[in-house]
């Protein structure tokens, strides 16, 4: 299988395209080889590599950004998605969107699955809402595929797990949110499930997400430290109310899937404290060698 990675610079995109090129056929595409919002560049690189599917992982994902920059959240995440899903369609190829759980209100008490309906709460789960329905009305052949709260990367990655374990050893105390709660998910994680995903199940709607108990980020931090062989009492819990934050956080951003759990054709992935403890202790082998 060949596969054209849109976004292969970001976090999941290196390490889903590390992972993927063990066994199939990958050409990354950064932003800088092909801007998705350019339809003719995106049309002229289908027509070239003819691959057997695309992955679109580029995406606006500064949350607050989002919310004051609408160009900046709808042109990538919406508008983008538009013109991958036309040009995939055009050229007969199967295209694989990557989506949040922040397309939903936050307002349940449970973990959302692929039945329950969308609600964004700020601009950022908007403009994801508007790119999933984009790739539904223009790429009939598609998964779209929501995941959670993602680690991953290197030590310089500018997501919680890798910014905490950075901000350790130049702040005495740090405050964590503690009521909102997510599925924290590791990319490799994410990558290796996302290939049996496409190879093993129809089109349609997933949640993709590492096992494990939904967790808090206040809760996610004290386990990063405790990992890291920190002391936890550095991390103090806050309400999301006392954070200055343009976009509101959803209550609820944990998520189960009602699609990939059945008996006869399970996938799932490992539970995130697992995952994280070998991607924290990688991390400070990097930070280490910084």
């Amino acid at each position: 299988m060949k596969a054209l990675v849109f976004g292969a610079a970001g976090m999941l995109g290196a390490d889903l395209v590390a992972v993927w090129s063990r066994s199939e056929k990958v050409v990354p595409c950064t932003r800088d080889d092909c801007d998705i919002g350019d339809g003719e560049r995106v049309r002229g690189l289908l027509r070239a590599e003819k691959p057997d599917i695309v992955l679109l992982l580029a995406a606006a994902t500064d949350v607050d950004r989002c919310q004051n920059d609408h160009d900046y959240a709808f042109g990538t995440n919406s508008v983008g998605a538009e013109i991958v899903a036309q040009a995939c369609r055009r050229a007969g190829c199967p295209l694989v969107y990557i989506s949040s759980i922040a397309v939903f209100s936050g307002e349940k008490d449970s973990p959302y699955n692929e039945f329950d309906i969308p609600a964004p709460a700020n601009v950022y789960g908007l403009s994801k809402y508007h790119g999933e329905e984009a790739v539904r009305t223009f790429c009939p052949d598609h998964w779209i595929v929501r995941t959670g709260w993602l680690f991953g990367g290197g030590a310089r990655d500018v997501k919680f797990v890798a910014k905490l374990l950075r901000k350790t050893a130049v702040n005495s105390e740090i405050r964590v949110v503690r009521d909102c709660v997510g599925s924290p998910t590791y990319t490799v994680d994410f990558a290796r499930g996302l290939l049996q995903l496409v190879s093993r199940f129809h089109n349609g709607t997933y949640h993709l997400v590492n096992s494990g108990m939904p967790a808090s980020r206040y809760e996610l931090g004290r386990e990063t430290l405790k990992i890291a062989g920190y002391s936890t009492d550095m991390i103090l819990p806050c309400l999301s109310s006392e954070i200055d934050s343009a976009a509101p956080r959803p209550r609820m951003e944990a998520a189960l899937s009602a699609k990939l759990g059945g008996p006869r054709n399970r996938l799932l992935l490992p539970d995130w404290k697992d995952s994280l403890a070998g991607y924290v202790r990688g991390t400070l082998s990097e930070l280490v060698r910084c």
